[in-house]
C-alpha cells in the first residue's frame, strides 16, 4: 500500500484475549470456525480503519480487471465495537462495524454464503463489499462482492452490449461444465429462467460438494490470497 494513503484507526487495538473472545462470538453467531491469523494481527494493531487520502480527487482503489468493472474503491476495514468504548473520545462508532455488517449481509440481504465473512467496505452507501473466506477449502482468501442491484442496472447491460454475455451466467456455466452437466440441460435451465446459482442448485440433481461450494460463491470474485495481500494491492486512483 502506498505511503500516500493514511490509515485512521476506528477503535483501540484489541488485546489477545479480546480477539479470542471475538473469534468465539463470531463462531457462535455466524458459524465461522476461525479467522485468519493476519486478520487477528490486524485487529491487534488497528481495530478497524478508514483509508483516507489528502488529494481532493484521489481515492483508494483495488484493481479488479473484470469485463464490466476495472476497479473498486476501498473506504475501510470493519472494526469490532466493544462496550468499553462507549464513553471514549476519539472513537468512531458510526463507521461500519464487523458484527453489524455481517448480520446485515447474512440476515437482512442474504448475500453472504456460509463461512464467508464480510470484513471491508467499498463505500458506506454502497451494497458492494469485500469478504474473507473462513472455509477450509480457501481459508483466508479475499473476494469482492459487487452490488447486485448496480450490476443488474449497469454491469450486466455493459457486458451484454460489449461482449454479448452475462458475466455471472458464464461463471455458472463454467462450473456446471466442469461438473459434467450436459450442455443441453444447461441451455434448458437458461431458457426456463433458472440460470441463477440457487435455482440451479434446486433444479439439478447429483451436484458434487465442490460444485455446490463454487455455485454458492458465484457472485464473489477472488481478488487476493490473504488480508495482507489485499492491503498490499491498494493504491491511489484519481477521479
Amino acid at each position: 500500500m502506498t505511503n500516500d494513503i493514511e490509515v485512521i484507526s476506528q477503535f483501540p487495538a484489541l488485546t489477545a484475549e479480546e480477539i479470542i473472545d471475538i473469534e468465539k462470538n463470531l463462531r457462535n453467531k455466524f458459524g465461522y470456525p476461525a479467522i485468519p491469523e493476519d486478520y487477528k494481527a490486524f485487529l491487534g494493531k488497528t481495530n478497524g480503519c478508514l483509508f483516507e487520502v489528502h488529494a481532493e480527487d484521489d481515492f483508494v482503489a483495488l484493481a479488479l480487471n473484470l469485463p464490466f468493472m476495472q476497479l473498486a474503491s476501498v473506504a475501510g476495514i470493519f472494526g469490532v465495537w466493544q462496550p468499553k468504548y462507549e464513553n471514549l473520545t476519539g472513537v468512531h462508532p458510526e463507521w461500519p462495524e464487523l458484527f453489524a455488517s455481517n448480520q446485515n449481509s447474512k440476515e437482512n440481504f442474504n448475500v453472504l454464503p456460509d463461512q464467508m465473512m464480510s470484513f471491508a467496505y467499498e463505500d458506506e452507501s454502497s451494497g458492494s463489499f469485500f469478504a474473507m473466506s473462513v472455509a477450509e477449502e480457501d481459508f483466508g482468501k479475499i473476494y469482492y462482492y459487487h452490488d447486485d442491484y448496480l450490476y443488474t442496472l449497469f454491469g450486466r447491460k455493459r457486458i451484454l452490449e460489449s461482449h454479448g454475455y452475462c458475466y455471472y451466467d458464464r461463471k455458472i456455466e463454467g462450473i456446471l461444465k466442469k461438473q459434467g452437466v450436459n450442455v443441453a440441460e444447461i441451455e434448458y435451465l437458461r431458457a426456463k429462467g433458472h440460470f441463477d446459482s440457487e435455482e440451479v442448485i434446486s433444479n439439478v440433481e447429483g451436484l458434487s460438494a465442490e460444485c455446490l461450494f463454487e455455485l454458492k460463491r458465484t457472485k464473489f470474485i477472488p481478488i487476493a490470497e490473504s488480508l495482507d495481500d489485499f492491503i498490499s494491492k491498494l493504491y491511489l486512483e484519481s477521479c
